[in-house]
Formats: C-alpha cells, structure tokens, sequence
C-alpha cells in the first residue's frame, strides 16, 4: 500500500521514495512507490504531474490502496528522487478549496446545491441545482466568497468512521467508505472529501465569477482564484496596454474610442453595401447576358457569401430560373430558385453535399453548404450545375 504524503502534508513538492514495482503497458511504464505526494486523478481534481529520477510523470492513477504512476522511461535504480509540479498542484489546491467554499455560499444564501465539479489546469466550474442566477445573486456570491477568503478561516482536515457521520452537517456521504476523510471549512462547512486542500481559506487568494452558462437546465458558474487568477490578471492587463497603445487611447476614454470606430464602420459599411448594390445590379446584367440557359452558375475567387445572397437575388429578379455561385474565399456555395422549378434547394445540399465533404441546408427556394477546401467545392459546382442541366 502506498504512503499517501499528500493527505499528510499536501504541500511535499519533493521527496525520495523505494520503487515497489515497475510493469509495462502499452508502450509506457507503470511505476509504484512506498511513498508519493503524486495526487492520483479523482474527485473532479486533475493528478499531479513530475518526475521520478528525472523521468516524466505524464498521468498518476489510483489502483486500489495503491497510486500508479506513468512514465515513457523506466526511472534508473530502487531508490528514487521524486519531485511534483509545484505551481500545477497550488493551482489545483487552491480551486479546490474555492470550490468548497463557493459551493458551500451558494448553497447557504440561495439554495443552491452543487451537482458536479469541473477543475482543470485551465478551467475551474461547479454545477449547481438551479435554472440561473441573477447578476445581483452572483455579486452577492462573490462578496460573501472574498469576504470568508479575507477572514482566515482554518481549513481542517480530520477522520472519522463512518457510524459517526451523523454528528456532522455533511451534504454527501461516498458510498462504500468506511473511513472518512472530512475537510471542515471553520464555521462554513463540512465535506467528505479526498482532494487537497490549503490551510486557510486566506490561501485561496481572491476569487472571481467569470460567467455563467446553462447546462442540461441547471447553471453552470465558472470561477478563478489564486495564482491562476494573478495569471490571468497580468494576461489581461497586458492585452489592455496593447489595445490602448493601438488605438492611441488612455485608459479612461478607451470605450469612448471603441464606440466611435463602431460608429464609423456601421457608416462605411452602409455606403459600401450601397455602392455593392450597384456594381452587383451590372454585375448581374452583364452575368446573364453570357449565361445560354435558364440558370446561372459561377464561382467567384474573393467575394463574400453575404455578397453572393445579394447576386443570387438580383439574378433571380432579373428572370433567371435558378442561380448557383460559390466563393473561393470562404469555401461556399449559395444555391437558389425563383419557386417555378420543382427542385428544393435545402434537400440537395443536405443530400449531396457530404459527398463532396460538404454541410448545410436551407429552404426549398435557397441553401448554403461550406466545403473544406476549393477543391471540393469545384467538385461540388460541377455537380450541381450538371444536376440542373446547365
């Protein structure tokens, strides 16, 4: 059975070890060791990453009382130096008390009960029993988080046995566990739970609610604390820095600037879609005075799809029976009819198009399919053309 240092002091980052076995797996070595503060992936929590004697730790699993570790080399030697990703698992420790204290407030001040947990190197989420949550609901949250956070309180971690879970307020209790593991939130909660923890709340670090979405009926509320959220802070602050400096802007009159260069780009788009209008309408005339048939068909090399909609129209207006024009530059095809013809548009591309790698869809009278490249969407032309008798 391994010794499991990251329940007795999460916060061993190196340490020696015996290797107690070593077998080989599908190309890769699956190491165990008399002693690990490697945490094995489990309970909404990611497993540590490192090394043993210099060697890669890529994933770390539990197998029963023992913690697996894999590795693509086998470490040298049954004496072993072995050290964690110290900076992975802070950042884990401290979304993973976060979670408990933001899941412990949001159950107290609105009734809201957490389902799952999502944590991750890049991510950190819970999912929580309710439809959705106002803006004033999750600024509530957020000051009642930050305000435990500041206070210190302690984070315990204690064991009892499973008859004496009634003597606590726990949420959950894991079935088939006979010793619990708790962690006790000073004055806030207890929860069984086998996850590293901080010390403190203060440990934390600040935490912040940055969205929330709707999952299977029930909100799902994405957060950041701690060194990931210093992270994310300078990532933002710089990106912020390089906007000013584009756009020659202080700080104070940055969205004053933004809204002006929204402005003029609404003004330059009108009258660039004014004056499109006009080319498309000789554009048009000179299109179907070089098409033999009733349809019109061509590929252009650099318009838009919302510019082939305004041709596509034009041409059925001015007595084409249907129209087929794809462009290079996004690798899509309009297909359209002026309703004589006893085709549907929406059918052939939903039942041709993945021929030719294609999707999309639409009406009876128009539909759009995007290809992956202008090679298919040649193919594809050609074949819809030839379909029409063109």
């Amino acid at each position: 059975m391994t010794e499991k240092l990251f329940y007795t002091d999460p916060k061993v980052f190196e340490w020696d070890a015996e290797v107690t076995g070593a077998a080989f797996h599908d190309g890769l070595w699956h190491v165990t060791l008399d002693k690990t503060a490697f945490y094995p992936e489990g309970g909404g929590q990611p497993c540590d990453l490192g090394t043993i004697a210099g060697k890669e730790v890529i994933h770390v699993m539990k197998k029963g009382e023992e913690v697996v570790h894999i590795v693509k080399e086998k470490p040298e030697g049954t004496r072993v130096h072995c050290q964690i990703d110290k900076i992975r698992r802070l950042v884990h420790t401290q979304h993973h008390s976060g979670q408990h204290l933001l899941a412990a407030v949001c159950l107290k001040m609105y009734g809201a009960k957490t389902l799952s947990i999502h944590l991750s190197m890049n991510s950190a989420a819970i999912e929580l029993d309710v439809p959705a949550l106002s803006d004033e609901q999750l600024e509530n949250i957020e000051k009642e988080v930050n305000r435990l956070i500041l206070s210190g309180r302690r984070i315990r971690i204690f064991y009892i046995n499973r008859a004496e879970a009634g003597r606590y307020d726990l949420d959950e209790i894991p079935e088939g566990i006979e010793r619990l593991r708790i962690v006790e939130i000073e004055g806030v909660e207890y929860n069984a739970c086998g996850g590293t923890h901080v010390g403190s709340t203060s440990e934390i670090g600040p935490l912040k609610i940055l969205k929330t979405e709707r999952v299977r009926g029930h909100v799902r509320l994405h957060f950041i604390c701690g060194i990931r959220l210093f992270e994310d802070y300078k990532e933002k602050l710089s990106l912020l820095a390089d906007i000013l400096e584009k756009l020659s802007a202080a700080q104070d009159t940055v969205l004053q600037k933004i809204e002006k260069i929204k402005k003029e780009l609404k003004e330059k788009e009108q009258k660039y879609n004014a004056l499109f209008d006009e080319y498309a309408e000789l554009l048009t005339d000179r299109f179907i005075a070089e098409q033999k048939g009733p349809t019109a068909g061509k590929i252009f090399p650099d318009k838009t799809v919302k510019e082939l909609s305004v041709i596509s129209h034009k041409l059925l207006q001015k007595g084409m029976k249907a129209a087929v024009l794809g462009t290079i530059l996004e690798n899509k095809i309009i297909l359209s009819q002026n309703g004589d013809l006893a085709i549907d548009c929406g059918k052939i591309i939903k039942q041709h198009a993945p021929a030719f790698s294609g999707k999309g869809g639409g009406t009876p009278v128009k539909a759009q399919a995007q290809f992956p490249d202008s090679e298919k969407l040649n193919e594809f032309f050609r074949f819809v053309t030839g379909h029409l008798g063109n």
